[in-house]
């Protein structure tokens, strides 16, 4: 006991807070008590913090380990018996044309989709973001994609590119223009679904590049206008580097979800029509439960995993380098 007041500290140095002058006012004001309940305190906090870090590894690490085993494994749910065969599962499945078809459309997906986002969502802050009467009413409306969830404004939008009585078909019919089946016409059916995920994800990249706008110091654009630049030379030279971290956040976060994306696929086209529409996550939900192939569908699972790691770990370092750019900078 008589040691507890020195824990931490050296000879040649006062020992704040646990000094004995301390320590001993602390027990004749009844301290100790406080002391005390400030442990069970933090305590309380750590034991708070455990759902956060219980419930994703219960819920996300375990299943995934768990995944990754077993596409070392030939588990069929039509054959008894689980086997370890190594890789021969990575083997196959890069000989496997279907796999190399579904990597391909979720490319195509990805690429198309985040890229009109990107583009789109940004331009839509810009308009947010200027001072003009009503604005508060725009900045409510794009809030309402986010609020459906995305399988029911997939369902929502295949009404509405039904071939008969959809209300597309119906506008264009004014036009002069035939009916289209947009999600059963191979030519239409990835533009369509890229339309739709536009659609939903659009307004999530527009509030965060409206947020980082609205962050954006008034000094530079001040000096700007006192030299007398120019409204492009101010977006290209100002905005456009300030807001980089940001715009490499949204673009982090699109990419992850796009490259995994199943729900209005699968409410919409569920891979078709001839599997022009199936990415990497819907061939692995096939392949597991409709085939029966558990072990083999895990490996493009694991494959797609690797995808989206890479391509995550690549896009924050180089949103590291711009945040430690601006903070230098500044």
């Amino acid at each position: 006991m008589l040691l507890l007041p020195f824990a931490g500290c050296s000879l040649f140095e006062d020992c704040y807070p646990l000094n004995i002058k301390s320590w001993s006012a602390t027990k004749k004001s009844g301290g100790t008590l406080n002391l005390i309940s400030e442990v069970d305190s933090s305590m309380k906090l750590k034991f708070l913090v455990i759902p956060a870090i219980v419930i994703p590894v219960a819920v996300g690490v375990i299943p995934f380990l768990i995944g990754l085993i077993f596409s070392f494994t030939d588990w069929n749910l039509t054959v008894p018996g689980v086997h370890f065969i190594g890789i021969q599962n990575y083997i196959e499945i890069l000989r496997d044309s279907s796999f190399w078809e579904a990597v391909l459309v979720t490319i195509e997906f990805t690429g198309l989709a985040v890229g009109i986002e990107m583009l789109l969502g940004s331009f839509v802050a810009f308009l947010l973001s200027r001072n003009v009467r009503g604005q508060w009413f725009f900045r409510s409306i794009i809030l309402i994609p986010l609020t459906v969830a995305p399988v029911l404004s997939a369902l929502m939008w295949k009404l509405m590119l039904a071939p008969t009585g959809g209300v597309i078909n119906y506008l264009l019919g004014f036009l002069g223009m035939p009916n289209v089946a947009w999600l059963s016409n191979p030519s239409t059916s990835l533009l369509s679904l890229v339309v739709i995920d536009v659609y939903i994800n659009t307004p999530f990249v527009a509030l965060l590049v409206f947020a980082g706008i609205q962050s954006l110091p008034l000094e530079p654009y001040e000096a700007a206008q006192v030299d007398g630049a120019s409204g492009w030379f101010v977006f290209k030279s100002l905005t456009l580097p300030m807001l980089k971290p940001i715009l490499i956040l949204a673009l982090v976060f699109r990419l992850i979800l796009s490259l995994k994306t199943f729900d209005i696929i699968y409410a919409t086209t569920r891979g078709g029509p001839a599997a022009l529409t199936t990415n990497l996550h819907l061939w692995s939900y096939i392949n597991s439960f409709q085939y029966g192939a558990i072990g083999y569908s895990m490996t493009g699972a694991a494959i797609l995993f690797i995808m989206i790691f890479a391509l995550s770990m690549w896009l924050i370092k180089v949103w590291s380098r711009s945040v430690s750019y601006m903070t230098s900078s500044q």
